[in-house]
C-alpha cells in the first residue's frame, strides 16, 4: 500500500499529514500507525518552520512485515538537520522524536529531503 500527499507549507499542515495516514490503518496495528503519524507530522512541522515555504510531499509505503518506508520533501536544500537535546532547545525536540522511533532515518545530501524506515521488531 502506497500513500502519497502534497500539503501546503501552512501550521495545518502536520494535522493534514496525520489524517491523510489514517488511511494505512487497514494495514498496520494501531501503534504502528501512531509512530508513522508522529514521525511523519514532527517532520512536516519542521519542513513548514525550516523549509523554503513551498509545498510538502509526502510518501508513505507499506512493506511486508508491517515495514514502513517513508519520506517528507520540502524542496529545500539546506542539508542535514541536528539533533538537538531539549536543554538546549525545548521547542526543538522533533528529530530527537524521528530518531527515537525510526528503525532508520536520513536526508539526501544537498537536500532536506529527509527519509525513515520504520521496522516492528
Amino acid at each position: 500500500m502506497r500513500l502519497s500527499v502534497t500539503l501546503a507549507p501552512d501550521a495545518r499542515a502536520p494535522a493534514r499529514a496525520r489524517v491523510s495516514l489514517r488511511a494505512l490503518a487497514l494495514g498496520l496495528p494501531p501503534d504502528i500507525l501512531r509512530d508513522v503519524q508522529l514521525v511523519v507530522s514532527e517532520l512536516v512541522a519542521n519542513a513548514v518552520e525550516h523549509g523554503p515555504r513551498q509545498s510538502i510531499r509526502v510518501e508513505v509505503e507499506l512493506g511486508e512485515d508491517e515495514h514502513v518506508r517513508g519520506k517528507v520533501i520540502d524542496q529545500g536544500t539546506e542539508g542535514v538537520p541536528a539533533i538537538r537535546r531539549a536543554d538546549d532547545d525545548p521547542g526543538s525536540l522533533g528529530l530527537m522524536v524521528v530518531d527515537e522511533l525510526t528503525t532508520a532515518w536520513g536526508v539526501h545530501h544537498g537536500s532536506t529531503h529527509v527519509w525513515f524506515e520504520l521496522v516492528r521488531e
